[in-house]
């Protein structure tokens, strides 16, 4: 299934008074660019989390954020010693306003500390199973998007797919009526020929006009993009991308050799097209 590398997923859960928040949002990136955003007592899980995070989204910019919510059983501790010091090393300095002293001295170091709880033995467990969940979550946002993203490009595929059909069409009445004015021209010249030469002439210029084998090519490069679209591949985005860009050098090639208003039209039309199929492409996983 086609996935997108745009997803999003949370969840959280508790520990007693312990609340634990997760969420990751994931963008399109060229290579997997994780960015795992942990509160410092288990900032030690960062790694594992990063493995985790490239083993199962593979590809794109990754946030992960765990946040903590402990405002029920956070206590206040004064250091009073601490205090006991700071004013007393200020008062010989200078006479301070005792009524702002203890104000100013509270917000010095190490005056006061929080005391969090003590965190359960199961936490490790419990997070990686939620890291889990949300990942799936992830996936499955990933899912639809590419769903979505896959009918688009589908339907941009069969447009040129389309165009291409037309300048078969339109290549050969070109060829045919460029051959037969040519012809006529030099049936009109009052001058002796070198027919065998001449036709070798012919030959070549029509060759230099003719767009059969790019189209044959153009072809077999949209049939390989629909191929790719429907296989059981997860990651394919780069490929498409590939693919994409030998499309584009067929349709560039035909739009060069062929001398011919109607042919252009169509040539233009299915770069606009492409532009789109290059644009959708670099979201893909």
């Amino acid at each position: 299934m086609l996935q997108s590398m745009t997803g999003f997923g949370s969840a959280s859960f508790k520990i007693d008074e312990l609340e634990i928040e997760i969420e990751i949002k994931t963008l399109n990136s060229k290579y997997l660019d994780s960015k795992v955003l942990l509160p410092n007592v288990i900032s030690g899980y960062e790694l594992e989390l990063n493995k985790l995070l490239k083993d199962n989204l593979i590809r794109g910019k990754v946030d992960l954020r765990i946040k903590f919510s402990d405002i029920a059983n956070e206590s206040v501790k004064f250091n009073k010693e601490v205090i006991s010091k700071y004013i007393n090393k200020l008062k010989e300095v200078s006479n301070f306003d005792e009524s702002q002293l203890l104000k100013n001295v509270l917000s010095l170091p190490n005056s006061i500390t929080k005391e969090e709880n003590i965190i359960e033995d199961n936490l490790k467990t419990r997070i990686f199973e939620c890291v889990n969940k949300v990942i799936n979550q992830v996936v499955k946002f990933r899912e639809i998007e590419g769903s979505n993203t896959k009918n688009d490009l589908l339907d941009n595929l069969a447009k040129i797919d389309s165009f291409k059909v037309n300048l078969e069409r339109i290549s050969k009445d070109h060829r045919a009526k460029v051959e037969e004015d040519l012809k006529s021209k030099i049936d009109n010249l009052n001058v002796e020929l070198d027919y065998g030469r001449l036709e070798q002439e012919l030959f070549y210029y029509l060759e230099k006009i003719d767009i059969n084998e790019e189209i044959v090519r153009l072809n077999s490069h949209l049939k390989f993009f629909s191929d790719v679209l429907n296989n059981n591949e997860v990651e394919k985005g780069k490929k498409l991308g590939f693919i994409c860009q030998e499309i584009g050098r067929e349709i560039n090639t035909i739009g060069s050799k062929a001398n011919n208003s109607s042919i252009q039209s169509n040539v233009v039309e299915m770069k606009t097209l492409l532009e789109k199929l290059k644009e959708q492409s670099l979201n893909i996983l």
